[in-house]
C-alpha cells in the first residue's frame, strides 16, 4: 500500500512546497556569500553607504564630497596635512582571498600637486603576518617626483627582495582609471600583477609577489607618506604641503581561486616586469587645506604597524570583514524566504509569471 502524501491544513500537498524551500535555502546561503565576500564596490554616491574600515594617523581625513577636474557625482577626498604628526590616511578593504582580482580605481592629483623625491603611497597590498609584525606591503602604487611607480616586493632567503616597475608620468588635474589584475604567489607557484591606466598596459610583473606567510594581501587605498612617520624625524617634511588626493569607482571582483599551495621553502621565482598602466560618508563641499580634527574629534583605534605614535582611527565598529559577512548571510537568508514564498505561490498559482526589473548603474565616464 502506498504511503499517504502529507497534506497541510488547507488540504494541500506539502512536499513539493518542502522541497522547494529545502533547495532554495541551500542555493542562496551557497552562493551569496562568496560573490559579497570577494567582489565589493564604492562609488560614493549613496549618503547611505558606508565606508570600509578607515586607517587614519593622525589628523588626516577621509571624506565625501563633489569630485573635481569636471567629473560628475561625488568622490571622496583624501588628506594628510604636515603637522608633524599625520602620516596616513586610508580605505582599507579586508577579507579577500588569497586567489585572483582585478582592483579597479579611479584617482585625481590636483593641479597644484607638489613634486617631491619621496613615495606618497596612494594605493597599497599589504600582508599581515602571523607574528603581528608590519613590513613593506607586499605590492604599492606611489607617486615618486613626478612618475608613477609600482614596487614589489617578496621574501627570498629570508631577506626582502625589491622590484621597482615605472608606470609613466603623473598627470596632475587629470582622472586617472587604474586596474591591477593580480593573482598572488603561493610558496610552489609563481604570480602575476597586470597594470593598466586609462585602458592601456604600463607595466606588469611574473614571479613572486608576497611573503607567502600570515594572511592573504588585503587592500589598502588612500594617501600614506612613510617618511613623514614621526619616528623619521622632521627633515622631510620641510617645505612641503599637505597631501591632498581624490577616488573614486572603487571596485573589486574575485577572478579566480586561490591557487594550491604546496610544501616548499619560502621565498618565490625571480620576477621579471616590463615598464613602459564612517558609518556614512560625510557629503558637503570641502574643508579648507588646512583643515583637521578638532578637539574632542581624536581619531579611535589602534594602528598596529611599528613605530605609530598616534592612533589609527575606524568609522564602524564592525571589525574588518565582518559587515560584508554579516550582510552576505542576511542577504542569503532574505533572499531564500523570497524565493520560498514564491515557490509556495507556484503551488497555488502555477499560471503565475513574473520576471525581476533590472537596476540599471550610471555610467561613469
Amino acid at each position: 500500500m502506498p504511503h499517504a502524501m502529507p497534506l497541510s491544513p488547507a488540504g494541500r500537498p506539502v512536499r513539493l512546497l518542502t522541497a522547494c524551500t529545502c533547495a532554495l535555502l541551500v542555493a542562496g546561503m551557497a552562493a551569496t556569500p562568496a560573490a559579497a565576500a570577494d567582489s565589493v564596490s564604492y562609488d560614493f554616491e549613496s549618503p547611505s553607504q558606508k565606508l570600509p574600515f578607515m586607517a587614519i594617523n593622525g589628523f588626516g581625513r577621509v571624506l565625501v564630497g563633489p569630485a573635481p577636474g569636471g567629473r560628475p557625482g561625488q568622490a571622496a577626498r583624501v588628506n594628510i596635512p604636515n603637522d608633524g604628526r599625520s602620516f596616513k590616511s586610508e580605505l582599507v578593504i579586508k577579507g579577500l582571498d588569497a586567489g585572483s582580482h582585478r582592483f579597479g580605481f579611479a584617482n585625481y592629483l590636483p593641479g597644484d600637486w607638489q613634486e617631491r623625491d619621496l613615495d606618497t603611497i596612494v594605493a597599497q597590498w599589504f600582508s599581515t603576518q602571523d607574528d603581528g609584525g608590519g613590513i613593506k606591503p607586499v605590492v604599492a602604487l606611489s607617486i615618486h617626483g613626478a612618475n608613477w611607480q609600482l614596487k614589489v616586493h617578496w621574501m627570498r632567503g629570508g631577506e626582502i627582495q625589491e622590484a621597482v616597475i615605472p608606470l609613466g608620468a603623473a598627470r596632475p588635474g587629470h582622472w586617472n582609471r587604474w586596474t591591477f589584475d593580480i593573482t598572488w604567489s603561493s610558496a610552489g607557484r609563481p604570480g602575476s600583477i597586470a597594470v593598466a591606466r586609462d585602458g592601456v598596459t604600463v607595466g606588469s610583473h611574473q614571479g613572486a609577489n608576497n611573503y607567502h606567510r600570515g594572511e592573504p594581501p588585503h587592500f589598502r587605498i588612500g594617501a600614506y607618506r612613510p617618511s613623514w612617520r614621526p619616528e623619521k624625524g622632521p627633515s622631510k617634511r620641510v617645505g612641503a604641503a599637505e597631501a591632498v588626493l581624490f577616488l573614486d569607482d572603487i571596485a573589486i571582483t574575485s577572478t579566480g581561486s586561490p591557487p594550491e599551495v604546496r610544501t616548499a621553502a619560502p621565498g618565490g621565482a625571480s620576477p621579471s616586469h616590463s615598464p613602459a598602466p564612517s558609518p556614512s560618508p560625510t557629503p558637503a563641499g570641502w574643508p579648507s587645506a588646512s583643515s583637521s580634527l578638532q578637539a574632542g574629534e581624536a581619531p579611535v583605534g589602534g594602528d598596529t604597524s611599528p613605530g605609530a605614535t598616534a592612533p589609527e582611527a575606524r568609522t564602524d565598529a564592525t571589525a574588518p570583514g565582518n559587515a560584508g559577512r554579516i550582510g552576505a548571510v542576511g542577504g542569503a537568508v532574505g533572499a531564500s524566504a523570497a524565493l520560498a514564498g514564491g515557490a509556495f505561490v507556484l503551488l497555488r498559482r502555477r499560471n503565475a509569471t513574473g520576471s525581476p526589473g533590472s537596476a540599471h548603474r550610471r555610467a561613469r565616464t
